[in-house]
C-alpha cells in the first residue's frame, strides 16, 4: 500500500507517514490523530514515539515506544517521518498536530480526526489492489502484530508494543494467520 502512495506529493508524503507509524506503532486511528510534533523524537537507533494516551490508558500516564529504523527506504520509518517534517516545515507548521489534512490543491490543514484514517487506509488498499472491504485502519494495528509474530516475536513482546494488557488474550485476535501451510497447528506435531 505504500507503493499507492505518491511520494511526489504533499498527500503522499503524508499517507505513507500513516501507514509506516501505523504500522510500526500498532497504532489506533485514535493515537495517530492526537501526534503532535513534539511526540515523535529522533534518536540513534530509531524513532521515540510517545502516545500520551490511549484505551487501554485512561489516566493519559503516557508510553514512549521505540520504532527501530527501517531496511528499505519507502518504508523505513524515520525517512518517512523526516520527509514529512520537511513538508510540514516548509508550510510553516512548525509545531502542532503531526498529521494534517491536505485539500485538494495540495495545502495542509488542520488535524486529521480519526474517520479520516479509516478513509485513507481504504483508498490506498483500492488504489494498491488490495480487496478494500476487509482492509480498514485497524489492518495497521492488526498488521504490525501479525508481521512481528510472523517475524518470531513472542506474543508478550508483541502485547507491550501494542499497548494491550500484557494478560489479555485480546492481542492473540489482531494476530492473521500468514500462511495457512507454514503457520498450520498439525504442521510439526509429527503425523
Amino acid at each position: 500500500m505504500v507503493s499507492a502512495c505518491d511520494l511526489a506529493t504533499t498527500r503522499g508524503l503524508r499517507d505513507r507517514l500513516l501507514l509506516v507509524l501505523g504500522l510500526a506503532l500498532m497504532g489506533r486511528r485514535s493515537e495517530l490523530v492526537a501526534f503532535t510534533r513534539d511526540d515523535v523524537r529522533e534518536v540513534a537507533d530509531g524513532l521515540e514515539v510517545t502516545i500520551r494516551t490511549s484505551k487501554t490508558d485512561k489516566d493519559s500516564a503516557g508510553e514512549t515506544i521505540a520504532i527501530p529504523r527501517g531496511s528499505h527506504p519507502v518504508t523505513d520509518p524515520v525517512a518517512a517521518w523526516r520527509d514529512w517534517l520537511q513538508v510540514l516545515d516548509q508550510a510553516g507548521h512548525t509545531a502542532g498536530r503531526l498529521l494534517r489534512r491536505i485539500n485538494r490543491h495540495g495545502t495542509i490543514g488542520p488535524s486529521l480526526g480519526a474517520d479520516a484514517v479509516n478513509v485513507i487506509v481504504r483508498d490506498l488498499a483500492v488504489r494498491a489492489g488490495v480487496p478494500s472491504a476487509a482492509v480498514t485502519a485497524h489492518s495497521l494495528r492488526a498488521g504490525g502484530a501479525t508481521v512481528a509474530y510472523a517475524a518470531g516475536v513472542p506474543v508478550a513482546v508483541i502485547a507491550k508494543h501494542g499497548r494491550w494488557a500484557l494478560a489479555s488474550p485480546v492481542v492473540l485476535r489482531y494476530i492473521r494467520a500468514v500462511d495457512r501451510w507454514r503457520d498450520n497447528a498439525m504442521r510439526n506435531v509429527g503425523l
